[in-house]
């Protein structure tokens, strides 16, 4: 698993310092969101994003005057941080699909299944390394080959950038696992959400819908909860 980037680490625990850790979470994740959905490298755009979504997503949470006193303090913290760092190398197609898994059993196991790593970069940014390691999936043979490496504690859809994977193919992927195991799908409302769930339903398959309008909150809780 590559090294989480020490920028986002900071602003994740000083959320979490005074937030409620699931709100923290979704306040991180939105403001990801609100950024476009990518993480930032580059120490400006770290800053863009401290400055502006953060900002008003907080802001909205806590109020103005708080706010603004968190985050000057974050970006005091941030300014003793070198803004200067190699790019980390990401794997190559390839590579991703045949190397061996190894995650902790402390933290979840949480398959992403989507076209893009937005939603999982996200998450992971959002929650942090010691609850959930995202294992990303994009079309039918990956994810086959995450099943036969590693047991899912959840399986998120992402419906706003499928994977490569009919939804009657996805479903009969997933109806073997375990009941215990969580079924989500983000984006429930979207035509590939709506085609996922008549096929569950189809198939007898228990699939939680989260629509993208509820925001984030509900599934940062569930993700939670399932790790408690």
């Amino acid at each position: 698993m590559g090294r989480e980037a020490p920028e986002i680490r900071l602003i994740r625990e000083t959320l979490e310092g005074v937030l409620h850790p699931s709100t923290a979470s979704t306040v991180f994740f939105e403001a990801l969101q609100d950024a476009g959905g990518t993480l930032p490298t580059e120490h400006r755009d770290v800053l863009a994003l401290v400055r502006g979504p953060l900002k008003t997503r907080l802001t909205e949470r806590v109020g103005q005057a708080d706010a603004s006193a968190m985050l000057g303090q974050l970006e005091a913290m941030l300014a003793t941080i070198a803004p200067e760092r190699a790019p980390r190398k990401r794997p190559s197609r390839h590579d991703e699909q045949t190397r061996n898994l190894v995650i902790s059993d402390e933290v979840l196991p949480i398959f992403v299944l989507s076209s893009g790593r937005e939603l999982s970069e996200q998450l992971k940014a959002a929650l942090g390394p010691a609850v959930m390691s995202a294992v990303p999936a994009e079309d039918q043979g990956q994810l086959e080959t995450r099943l036969s490496q590693i047991a899912p504690a959840m399986v998120l859809i992402d419906a706003a950038s499928f994977p490569a994977i009919e939804p009657e193919i996805l479903v009969d992927l997933l109806a073997p696992l375990s009941p215990d195991v969580v079924k989500a799908l983000w984006g429930a409302d979207l035509p590939y959400g709506q085609g996922v769930m008549e096929a569950a339903q189809r198939r007898g398959v228990g699939v939680t819908p989260f629509d993208r309008a509820e925001g984030a909150a509900p599934i940062i809780d569930v993700i939670r909860s399932r790790r408690a």
